[in-house]
């Protein structure tokens, strides 16, 4: 049963995190009269303090469970060049889904905004996700979680289980912080169910052809971060990375968010598949040969 119990104790790490992240974020605002930056930074800083350590710590009993330590984790600094792979993998979805869409019709682009006017505001919002949501999620879910659950259950099963464990989080949280009285951090509904669902599916098969959970932080930040300053209007105090409109409410969004996740689904697999592929001529012909 030792599997469980580091099970559980990855995911309650994780979740205890995020709770006590965004418990000291209200407490921050309320006892400091911090906000904003301030107030997420100090989110991210103790989410990372908490989990990052306590998730590296509890990996040399995984080891000790698989009878086996890699000689280059999946968190190797080694493997760093992969957090590369995973922002341009994100970059290249989203710029196919934009284009798509507006040869489509689907959205209208009516301006493109200089970078000097939202650049900064991406590269501190970069910082805080990084430390609050990137950076924990990764090295806990995508990296121990799966490696717990991949020691007792076939690939496929791992990364179902992952996923839902992954859903299961800011549920927990939302609870949590509704019994305490906190305002809850995400409005559970059926799209944030299937965007969550799929893109936990997303982030496992990435790293699952990198063998490293940078692929998977470069491809979920860059994923939040054209979310929040190119599909989002909304921006944060400045303006989009470019202003448009949709033919039909909500459509465009929808088919670049799909795009990106989607896409990196059926890169991961084609990926995958073509490895699996060489991997069996080569053992074929070995075979032949000898």
């Amino acid at each position: 049963m030792r599997w469980i119990l580091l099970l559980i104790a990855g995911w309650t790490t994780l979740t205890v995190g995020l709770f006590l992240g965004s418990l000291s974020g209200t407490i921050a605002e309320q006892q400091f009269n911090v906000s904003g930056n301030i107030k997420l930074f100090v989110q991210g800083i103790v989410m990372s303090g908490l989990v990052v350590p306590t998730i590296l710590y509890l990996y040399r009993h995984v080891y000790q469970l698989r009878g086996i330590k890699p000689k280059k984790p999946i968190y190797s600094w080694k493997s760093i060049y992969h957090f590369i792979t995973g922002i341009l993998l994100a970059t290249v979805l989203a710029s196919l889904g934009f284009i798509i869409a507006s040869f489509q019709g689907w959205i209208i682009i009516e301006q493109w905004h200089a970078p000097n006017q939202w650049f900064t505001a991406l590269l501190i919002n970069m910082g805080i996700a990084i430390l609050y949501e990137a950076l924990p999620e990764e090295l806990a879910l995508r990296g121990m979680v799966y490696d717990v659950l991949r020691h007792r259950f076939v690939a496929w099963l791992a990364v179902l289980f992952q996923t839902l464990l992954f859903l299961s989080i800011p549920i927990a949280v939302n609870q949590v912080q509704a019994i305490v009285g906190l305002a809850p951090g995400n409005s559970i509904n059926i799209s944030y169910i299937l965007v969550i669902l799929c893109f936990g599916i997303c982030l496992q098969l990435l790293r699952l052809w990198t063998r490293s959970i940078w692929t998977t932080m470069g491809f979920h930040l860059t994923y939040l971060e054209i979310s929040r300053f190119a599909i989002s209007q909304n921006g944060y105090d400045v303006p989009p990375m470019v202003t448009y409109h949709d033919s039909v409410l909500g459509l465009g969004g929808l088919f670049i968010v799909s795009m990106i996740i989607i896409g990196g689904i059926i890169v991961s697999l084609f990926i995958l598949s073509l490895k699996r592929f060489i991997w069996k001529n080569s053992n074929s012909t070995h075979s032949s040969l000898s």
